[in-house]
């Protein structure tokens, strides 16, 4: 007999929704950048409602949509994503640019043709206010309201999703997002001739011994070779 399968309910991780950005004055050429370290994020998508009393009920309608991205951004070191997100934000601010910001969901990385691909939303973004908090023991945040110009552009006329792959992000950024650090060999981390701490290390996705375990992807018969029956 088949195995039956079964629908498992299962909630997305908001964990996995991030930002990335492109300062205006870019080539065309460049990918984008991550918006620092994300913490805390939202939105808002709102229209505006008209409303037409009558003797017995009122007529609505909605008009003109007014959308926000607020990202409670984590400023790291100007070289730790070979950006300064600080700096670029401020210049942003301050001559009143028009950013380029997307909201990729990672918890629909999937492959696609023998590629991966992402679900992700496009806005061009103002900035009107740009706080920042220097509480002590902590890091540098900075919880930006990013005021989208016109609508953003999450699917097609069809309900299709847009999405990126890895050639739209910075170097390794596809595969780092989500683990930030590769495994490294003591030869591959340490200071450098200025003693700052550097690592060498490339993607580890694969880099493990497949001889040390099972075969994660492997279906296996209760009995046979490869798994151990339960003794009487």
């Amino acid at each position: 007999m088949a195995d039956e399968q079964k629908p498992i309910v299962e909630a997305r991780s908001s964990d996995k929704v991030m930002y990335y950005y492109k300062n205006p004055w870019e080539p065309l050429s460049n990918p984008c950048h991550v918006l620092g370290t994300q913490a805390a994020s939202s939105g808002t998508n709102t229209a505006t409602l008209g409303t037409t009393p009558t003797k017995q009920f009122n007529i609505k309608d909605t008009g003109s949509k007014n959308q926000q991205r607020v990202v409670n951004v984590v400023m790291t070191k100007g070289d730790g994503f070979k950006t300064d997100v600080a700096r670029d934000l401020y210049m942003v601010w301050q001559k009143g640019l028009t950013m380029l910001l997307w909201r990729v969901d990672w918890n629909t990385l999937r492959i696609v043709n023998g590629k991966q691909v992402v679900d992700t939303e496009f806005a061009q973004v103002k900035i009107s206010a740009l706080p920042e908090t220097e509480a002590l023991n902590t890091a540098i945040t900075q919880n930006v309201t990013f005021e989208v110009t016109g609508e953003t552009r999450r699917y097609d006329d069809d309900g299709n999703p847009f999405v990126l792959s890895a050639e739209d992000f910075d170097d390794g950024i596809f595969t780092a997002t989500l683990k930030y650090y590769n495994f490294a060999r003591p030869s591959q981390v340490g200071a450098d001739a200025d003693g700052n701490l550097v690592s060498t290390a490339a993607d580890d996705s694969h880099a493990g011994d497949p001889n040390g375990t099972v075969d994660m992807h492997k279906k296996f018969t209760p009995g046979t070779s490869g798994v151990s029956k339960p003794s009487a």
